[in-house]
């Protein structure tokens, strides 16, 4: 993680927030820069909400909108001095008149490589493509969905044992490492924001899109590719989570491997305390697992107790 630097504490900005991503950015955000306040969504019955309980221990002034509606008017019946906002997990649309209030604009940390993986879920789909690389971008907002001018850029290896909330880990450090050090100069004027077209033509990189999942996403169709159903499994991990039902058993698969062995798709293989099922290509050896409703545990655990019921 960056180091937090005295001099950053001149710069003040109101953060927009509401999920996990955005409790561990707002905590290094607290310790580097001045936090005027925080714009979050309420507090849900039965939910945690971890921006407005790290905000309340800093003490830091708390807006809570619903939607688009009530972010403008919260705007408008506020004076924030700051000249700058920052954005990071918000999930709330954020209109022009609330990005033209602040006269630096509205800054979001994106967690891709745009113009690659615009939209809801880029670190998923980061790791579903099978790509080499991802990383952060800063980016001035527009009201198009991730179309605004980037103010900088950092790359990351996606490596073969990520996860969606290691890789989300890893993005959420280069991400403190970009704003701790970019932010001040764009605050400053010693950069400016760059068209998202002329870094894809310089990068090869081509727009794309990603979405929020749904808990179909999920069920895992033994017809893909064995290397297909591997990454789902380690980009759904948290949500929506990579389920099927083998014999009378409901799983969740945590961890598989890909092996070179011919299976029918959906075709299943207990053998030397291994459990193998075949895809379209190649099989999946299942490692770690978790039987719906019990705790995760590890294949030679899962076999001793439910061998029976496969």
């Amino acid at each position: 993680m960056a180091k937090p630097n005295s001099s950053n504490r001149q710069i003040s900005l109101v953060f927009f927030g509401a999920g996990p991503v955005a409790s561990e950015s707002l905590e290094f955000l607290i310790q580097t820069f001045q936090v005027e306040a925080v714009i979050t969504k309420p507090r849900s019955k039965g939910n945690t909400a971890p921006v407005i309980d790290l905000a309340n221990m800093h003490n830091l002034p708390i807006f809570t909108p619903l939607n688009r509606l009530e972010l403008s008017e919260i705007i408008k019946n506020n004076r924030f001095s700051s000249q700058i906002g920052l954005v990071i997990d918000f999930g709330i649309i954020i209109s022009s008149d609330v990005i033209d209030s602040f006269s630096l604009g509205i800054i979001n940390s994106h967690f891709s490589l745009l113009p690659e993986w615009r939209g809801a879920d880029p670190i998923t789909f980061s790791l579903l493509s099978g790509q080499a690389r991802t990383g952060v971008s800063l980016m001035r907002i527009v009201e198009a969905l991730d179309e605004g001018p980037l103010i900088a850029q950092g790359e990351l290896n996606i490596l073969p044992t990520h996860t969606n909330q290691s890789l989300t880990k890893d993005l959420i450090d280069l991400s403190n490492t970009l704003l701790a050090h970019y932010l001040p100069m764009y605050v400053s004027g010693e950069i400016s924001p760059g068209p998202q077209d002329l870094i894809a033509k310089s990068t090869s990189r081509e727009v794309s899109y990603s979405r929020k999942l749904s808990k179909n996403d999920g069920l895992l169709d033994w017809n893909k590719d064995a290397e297909t159903l591997e990454r789902e499994i380690r980009a759904y991990q948290g949500w929506p989570q990579s389920r099927c039902k083998l014999g009378r058993v409901d799983l969740i698969i945590t961890e598989a491997s890909v092996v070179d062995k011919k299976l029918k798709p959906g075709e299943y293989q207990v053998d030397n305390k291994q459990l193998i099922i075949g895809c379209k290509s190649k099989s999946l050896q299942i490692k770690r697992l978790k039987p719906i409703g019990k705790n995760e545990m590890d294949i030679s655990s899962f076999l001793a107790g439910y061998l029976d019921k496969l």
